[in-house]
C-alpha cells in the first residue's frame, strides 16, 4: 500500500485542496477543493496529480465555441452558411461547381462570420441581395465579390446560354424574360432535349394526362 500523502494547501492548475473527505469506491482519495471561480467541487486525488480534472468544470465551459453575434436565423448568415458548404463541403449538390472546381474562401470569412457580417455591412448589403463573385473562377474574398439582385446572379452563371436570335444577341434568361417564357421549361428543351432555340420557344406546352388505366396521353 502506497503511503499516504497529505496534500491540503496544494494548488492543482485552477483548484486548491481545501481538505481530504470521505474515499470513493476501491478505496480511491479524494479531495474536496476551492476552484478559482469560487466553487467548492470533489476530486479524486490521481485526477488532481494528473492533471485529468484542473478546474471545477468552469474551464470547458469557457474552451466551449458559443454563438456570440445571435445572428444564425438571419438571411446573411444563411449567405454564409451556403457560401461555406459550396466550398467547403463535398457532400453539398453545389460542390463540385466551386470547391470542386478551385473556389476557395479567404481565411477571414471562413473561420469568422463576424468578418463576412462586417464587410457585408458596409458593402451595401441588403436581404433582397444574393454574394456575386465579380471573376466567376475566383475566389470568395472581400476584394472579388458583390451583392446583386438574384436574377442578376442567374444571369451570371458560368453555364448561361447566350443566343443569338433575329440579330440579337442575349442569354437565354433574358430571352425569356422578354418572351414572358417559362426559363425553365426553355432551358429543359435546349439542354434536355437537344431542341434548337427557335423550337423550344414555338412548340406548344404538352400536357400530360392520366386515362382511367393510368395510361399518360399528350395533349
Amino acid at each position: 500500500m502506497s503511503k499516504f500523502i497529505d496534500i491540503t494547501g496544494q494548488r492543482f492548475n485552477n483548484l486548491v485542496v481545501i481538505k481530504r473527505i470521505d474515499n470513493a469506491a476501491r478505496g480511491c482519495t479524494v479531495w474536496e477543493c476551492l476552484c478559482d471561480c469560487g466553487n467548492i467541487t470533489k476530486v479524486r486525488g490521481n485526477n488532481l496529480k494528473s492533471g485529468a480534472v484542473k478546474s471545477c468544470g468552469c474551464k470547458r465551459k469557457e474552451s466551449k465555441p458559443t454563438l456570440r453575434h445571435n445572428m444564425s436565423k438571419t438571411r446573411l448568415y444563411r449567405e454564409w452558411a451556403a457560401m461555406k458548404r459550396r466550398c467547403l463541403t463535398p457532400s453539398c449538390k453545389a460542390y463540385k461547381n466551386y470547391g470542386g472546381r478551385g473556389i476557395k474562401i479567404c481565411k477571414k470569412w471562413e473561420s469568422s462570420f463576424e468578418s463576412f457580417m462586417a464587410w457585408a455591412l458596409s458593402n451595401g448589403y441588403s436581404d433582397e441581395l444574393t454574394i456575386e463573385r465579380i471573376d466567376v473562377n475566383g475566389d470568395y474574398c472581400p476584394e472579388n465579390c458583390k451583392w446583386i439582385p438574384a436574377n442578376e446572379q442567374q444571369k451570371n452563371r458560368t453555364s448561361c446560354l447566350f443566343i443569338h436570335y433575329n440579330g440579337k444577341n442575349q442569354n437565354l434568361f433574358d430571352w425569356c424574360k422578354e418572351m414572358n417564357l417559362s426559363y425553365k421549361l426553355i432551358h429543359n428543351r435546349i439542354h434536355k432535349l437537344g431542341w434548337t432555340f427557335e423550337r423550344a420557344i414555338s412548340e406548344p406546352v404538352h400536357v400530360e394526362k392520366r386515362n382511367k388505366k393510368n395510361v399518360r396521353i399528350r395533349i
